[in-house]
């Protein structure tokens, strides 16, 4: 006793600058002898408390009044009004009733701290951190009226902290409780903040963090496809804090918060800022609102609200319990909140609770002042027993509160295991040391550093039987439970557990939405979007200015699908692919091909048809009549080659039609190119027959020799063998293949041959072109010879047939899309080559047939008049 005298006065000699008055000071509480003027915390605030004594007390600072009431005074220029704590509430004195009975069910228990009675020190802070700190300190000085830095008894038994509910009041005892490391329990903070370890070393929570909560609540949000949310938070720092970083998750996850409103904690104070944000909620298109902050200024929103029923309010796990309020006072204010959601911690049994709880209530705890001013606010009964006239206290009301409480567990139970959570640390520790054997020698310095040590490594298990520990940084394992309230006008309220949100690896979120009743306002799952989702077919495109929420919905362009509501992006359907009419499926594009199924294709081939049976019926005629001076006049032979190409001619039109294979692609070119060419040499050759012919009459021609000679043929072979090596270099480096064009025409899918080089494919065009224009022009200066030797007029004319046809087809050819390209072909190659038939042999034929007397040597060699 003396050593500890003289420590305490060395301690506080170096600490103050006035040794004498702070010996006098010290010796006055070691005394007992109190000097209020000079050791008090001066104020006019006095929470109520309620304590038992024991070996070991725990420091309970909890939320049983729901309102604080007291004005601010911002510019500090007087001294601001005193809070006062007002409204208990029976849900939160639940809450101090769990705190007693796990406290007596531990000392009744022969497996916990046997031989050790806990007690305890509970003050009511309601919603004000200024009463907490106030708390904080009685407890620590272990007075009512609190002495900073003194403790004025023998020993302090208090050895940890349970409490608060709400984070920003946590805090403020956190920042008394971890200077001298306290192990402190809350059962309600959720706020991150205390995952420092650093700066709160011995504080931990029977809740899961903030973190969790807000994963749960953007996962809910996606659930129901709400982009469009605002929220709602009171001044304090937790919830202001905890807001500010649920907007911003929100926000990286794609749901916009149009608003981010203030509510003054205080009850009572400025009233301007509620009446603001009771106006931007009347006005804001959104239909749902988080609630992040305090229970009193929740209460004050709703009672400016009044019959406002076209919100859908989801509330976050400090204010879940809102409207366990006794609802019959303000149904008119709840109205509003009927249909809302509630982010909860999981329900759990208490064995044995409701039982206790009742008893309790209904005066077996004498003595107990939060119990009596219950029922004092609510029936006028200064004790449970008898009223101010001494007639039998009225237990109506008291019932029907009961009645409105939910029978599951919750935040009571959070806080039962707070307690439960501290004394199986004791209990542990008790078992390895034996620093609790001699407690009145033990300082509660000593017993407070070793019990940190146990909460951090203690095991336990819930009274489900579900594992019970604590993490690196405090907090515990958990889940939430998702809760829908329903507020019917008899004063009904019903609370129903309508999903679940589980913290592992990967956060799940469970729903049943079928058992969601929401508010009668709604005959569906509320709608809350800045704009109507874009729906299928259509994209986004941003409002400039606005928030991302807000869009203009863009039809898909032509071969793009938009098949999920709000793409930001329309997808482009694969080549072979098309948009449908609404723009939400990829179709089979349209296959497009000159088949013989179509007119044509149809056409086409008939014709081709026909100028093959005309060739071969001409070809007929001629050898037939190989013999009569009209076939031999022209070198027989050359007709016979050139009736013959001109038939295959026009048999390689039918290469053009039908589905293009390998084979079909790499010789109608080719082939078509050859035998154009050969006909083409046959025709020059004709026309240098003329010529030979005519000339070799003449006295002394040097023609005469050439008379005879196979220069027509030779020609003819010259010719053809220049386009066939062309053809031949042209299918060895780069043969024509099957292609698919998906672009030339919107909607369908062009089969179709690639040329595979298009130089090549237009040297053959320029060869033909060449020999066509060279016959033309040798044929166009001997036309003037006279008719009945040659044939110079017919080929100039069929020249000048194919010319003009290719000339044509050059720009036509270029011009055209998918199937019209063949059929372009075919029509040139019909006509040049019908051209070259028609003029050449069509005279002929008619002389041969019709005028068989012309076709004598005697008729050819008669001079013409």
């Amino acid at each position: 006793m003396k050593s500890d005298y003289s420590r305490v006065v060395l301690i506080h000699f170096r600490l103050y600058f006035c040794p004498f008055m702070t010996i006098v000071l010290t010796l006055d509480c070691v005394i007992g002898e109190f000097n209020r003027r000079g050791c008090s915390l001066s104020t006019s605030i006095s929470p109520d408390s309620y304590s038992r004594d024991g070996d070991i007390t725990f420091g309970g600072i909890l939320q049983i009044f729901v309102y604080a009431s007291g004005e601010k005074n911002q510019d500090f220029s007087e001294a601001p009004n005193a809070l006062t704590c007002f409204v208990p509430s029976l849900q939160y004195l639940r809450h101090l009733i769990a705190f007693i009975y796990a406290i007596e069910e531990i000392n009744n228990s022969a497996e916990i701290l046997p031989n050790i009675t806990l007690g305890f020190q509970v003050y009511d802070a309601c919603t004000s951190e200024v009463i907490a700190l106030l708390s904080t300190f009685s407890i620590l000085s272990e007075r009512p009226e609190p002495v900073l830095n003194f403790i004025c008894q023998k020993r302090l038994k208090t050895v940890a902290f349970i409490g608060h509910m709400s984070s920003s009041a946590s805090l403020t005892i956190a920042g008394i409780t971890q200077l001298y490391r306290f192990p402190q329990v809350s059962y309600g903070a959720l706020d991150p903040l205390f995952n420092d370890r650093i700066r709160f070393p011995a504080m931990y929570r029977t809740v899961p963090n903030e973190y969790s909560q807000f994963t749960a609540i953007i996962q809910l949000l996606t659930h129901f496809e709400w982009t469009w949310v605002g929220i709602i938070t009171s001044d304090d720092d937790s919830n202001l804090q905890a807001s500010e970083e649920l907007s911003k998750q929100m926000r990286q996850n794609g749901i916009c918060v149009p608003f981010l409103e203030i509510i003054p904690t205080v009850v009572g104070s400025d009233m301007e800022d509620i009446l603001r944000v009771t106006r931007v909620i009347k006005t804001t298109s959104a239909r749902v609102i988080i609630l992040y902050c305090s229970t009193s200024g929740f209460m004050s929103l709703l009672l400016n609200l009044k019959h406002f029923t076209r919100i859908t309010w989801i509330s976050s796990v400090t204010l879940n319990i809102a409207t366990d309020y006794p609802v019959d006072r303000f149904l008119l204010a709840f109205s509003g909140f009927n249909g809302s959601l509630a982010i909860s911690v999981p329900s759990q049994e208490l064995p044995g609770f409701q039982g206790f709880f009742s008893e309790a209530t209904l005066g077996k705890m004498p003595g107990n002042t939060f119990i009596e001013d219950y029922w004092f606010y609510n029936s006028g009964c200064p004790n449970v027993s008898i009223d101010n006239r001494g007639n039998q206290c009225q237990t109506e009301k008291y019932f029907k509160d009961i009645l409105m409480l939910e029978n599951k567990y919750r935040i009571t139970y959070t806080t039962y295991m707070a307690v439960y959570a501290l004394a199986q640390a004791l209990h542990e520790m008790h078992s390895s040391t034996s620093l609790l054997t001699h407690l009145p020698e033990v300082s509660s310095g000593k017993i407070r550093m070793k019990l940190n040590h146990y909460l951090k490594n203690m095991h336990s298990r819930t009274s489900s039987g579900t594992p019970f520990h604590f993490d690196e940084n405090g907090n515990i394992p958990g889940m939430f439970d998702i809760i829908n309230w329903n507020i019917y006008p008899n004063g009904t309220i019903t609370r129903t557990q309508v999903g679940s949100f589980l913290i592992s690896r990967v956060p799940q979120l469970l729903m049943d939405d079928s058992n969601i009743t929401w508010n009668p306002h709604f005959n569906q799952t509320p709608f809350s979007r800045c704009t109507i989702p874009c729906s299928f077919g259509f994209r986004i495109a941003h409002q400039t200015g606005k928030a991302p929420c807000c869009f203009d919905c863009i039809p898909c362009s032509d071969g793009e699908i938009a098949n999920v509501t709000n793409m930001e992006y329309c997808w482009s359907c694969p080549e072979d692919r098309w948009s449908n009419i609404n723009k939400d499926k990829c179709i089979q594009k349209t296959i497009d091909f000159l088949s013989y199924g179509d007119i044509l294709g149809v056409t086409s081939s008939c014709i081709a048809f026909i100028f093959v049976v005309i060739t071969a019926a001409v070809l007929f005629v001629f050898v037939k009549f190989r013999r009569s001076p009209i076939v031999r006049a022209n070198d027989r032979n050359l007709s016979f080659i050139l009736l013959v190409s001109i038939m295959l001619s026009f048999l390689c039109s039918f290469l053009f039609i039908g589905y293009p294979v390998e084979l079909t692609c790499m010789l109608r070119q080719a082939a078509f190119g050859f035998i154009f060419t050969v006909a083409v040499s046959a025709v020059l050759g004709k026309t240098v027959t003329v010529i030979i012919a005519f000339n070799a009459t003449k006295p002394n021609s040097t023609f005469r020799k050439w008379i005879g000679t196979r220069v027509s043929i030779s020609l003819v072979l010259l010719f053809s063998f220049g386009e066939l090596f062309i053809c031949i270099i042209w299918l060895i480096c780069s043969p024509p293949f099957v292609d698919t064009d998906t672009k030339t025409v919107v909607g369908t899918m062009i089969i179709q041959c690639n040329e595979g080089s298009f130089t090549a494919f237009y040297v053959v065009i320029s060869y033909i072109g060449l020999l066509a224009l060279f016959s033309f022009i040798l044929a166009f200066l001997v036309r003037k010879l006279p008719d009945r030797f040659n044939d110079a007029q017919y080929i100039t004319f069929s020249m000048l047939v194919f010319c003009s046809v290719w000339i044509s087809f050059i720009p036509i050819y270029l011009s055209s899309k998918g199937k019209y390209v063949v059929a372009v072909e075919i029509f040139t190659i019909l006509s040049s080559t019908g051209g070259l038939l028609l003029c050449i042999f069509a005279p002929k034929c008619y002389i041969i047939l019709v005028k068989p007397e012309l076709n004598s040597r005697k008729h050819l060699l008669k001079p013409k008049l």
